[in-house]
């Protein structure tokens, strides 16, 4: 995978941890947190640096390609997209947030639409997941202009913001014959 994708209005790159600041802060809004597994809440600075050595870890590994999603002309972080897998066998999923600041603008679409589309393109065509919380229905939106379906029963998952299991839904996306 490419370090930068580049789309009509946005530059994916890889992550850094210049971006901590921006991951803490945007990340401490309840309503991004509590969608997310991962994030505490708040979503304090040491956290930030630590999700991002994560990251790394995972890419050293080949578990994982996380990125930066920045506007065009601005490189500051918006938001995040992955593709990772939770181990070596698993299909690849599809991970992502983005800033309150950003909602409702396609950024996030346009983002997994370009994250997608490198990883046909480079680690060759194949289903692809990802899950939501339920109560988390423009993510769900995201996932289906995407091209993803519903698949499976809703399942309990652990948010650290929530402190708490959710119901989730999980999704797939078939690849291309």
């Amino acid at each position: 995978m490419r370090d930068i994708i580049e789309t009509d209005r946005l530059v994916l790159r890889q992550t850094e941890q210049r971006d901590a600041k921006a991951i803490s802060v945007l990340g401490s809004d309840f309503d991004i947190a509590r969608m997310t597994g991962s994030f505490p809440y708040p979503f304090p600075l040491l956290s930030a640096e630590f999700k991002i050595i994560t990251f790394h870890a995972a890419k050293r590994r080949s578990l994982a390609h996380p990125y930066a999603i920045t506007l065009k002309g601005d490189d500051t972080l918006i938001g995040v997209t992955d593709l990772f897998k939770r181990e070596e066998t698993a299909l690849w999923e599809v991970g992502y947030w983005i800033g309150r600041p950003f909602w409702g603008k396609g950024f996030m679409t346009e983002a997994c639409a370009a994250l997608l589309a490198e990883a046909d393109a480079t680690l060759s065509v194949a289903d692809r997941v990802a899950g939501v919380f339920i109560d988390n229905p423009g993510s769900a939106r995201v996932l289906e202009k995407l091209g993803f379906k519903r698949s499976g029963q809703l399942e309990p998952y652990f948010s650290m913001a929530r402190l708490k299991k959710a119901s989730s839904q999980d999704y797939i996306l078939k690849a291309a014959s």
